[in-house]
């Protein structure tokens, strides 16, 4: 299933975010971000939340099945979302927009939220400049010759296996630090492999280049 997910950060370019959308079967709107999917015109499969701050009249149009109250304050608007996303659905291909905004604490807050849930479900930020990849021991993905690919342990990362890079690890351990920071795709797909560990891998987009599921 690929599930697109709406938060209340800022979200990618119009043209990039309805490459996204094109290619959804279920959107699903995380608190406010369900409002954001209404304004921008797309319809609203889910709303998941406290609704702390979401319209009343919004929640009243929507079938009472749509309408998953999720009251907890231990867990993100993002946790509550790909809670339900993978409750519903086996192993789903989710995509997070919205994810950034004026408040780091927020962003660092939908990283850890993602590593938590990247054993259950595929996920990916999109953001105007960049995709964010959370993924379990194995990542396969294309991408342009010449972009920018960073590895980004958080924490200790073992047995890190690439292909398709420039700077190629061979089963090699990464500690939290810049050392995979910048590499550079040589051909298409890219291949990264480890053993355990969380381990985030960001690709830079080209000017102008869309989103593909």
């Amino acid at each position: 299933m690929r599930v697109l997910i709406m938060l209340n950060g800022q979200p990618p370019r119009r043209e990039l975010l309805e490459s996204v959308v094109a290619g959804a079967e279920v959107l699903i709107g995380a608190d406010a971000g369900a409002v954001r999917l209404r304004e921008a015109g797309w319809r609203i499969d889910y709303v998941v939340g406290d609704f702390d701050s979401v319209p009343a009249e919004l929640l009243q149009s929507l079938p009472a099945e749509s309408v998953v109250h999720d009251p907890g304050q231990d867990d993100t608007d993002l946790e509550k979302a790909l809670r339900f996303a993978v409750t519903r659905w086996s192993r789903p291909q989710v995509v997070v927009v919205g994810t950034t905004g004026d408040r780091i604490d927020h962003v660092l807050g939908n990283v850890c939220g993602a590593v938590r849930y990247a054993d259950k479900a595929f996920i990916r930020f999109v953001e105007d400049h960049s995709i964010t990849y959370f993924a379990h021991r194995q990542l396969r993905f294309d991408a342009p010759v010449g972009a920018t690919v960073s590895l980004l342990p958080l924490g200790e990362v073992e047995g890190i296996r690439t292909e398709g890079l420039k700077w190629a690890l061979h089963g090699e351990t990464l500690a939290l630090g810049t050392r995979g920071v910048s590499n550079v795709v040589e051909r298409s797909p890219v291949v990264i492999e480890w053993r355990s560990g969380h381990l985030v891998v960001v690709r830079l987009l080209g000017e102008g280049e869309m989103f593909t599921w």
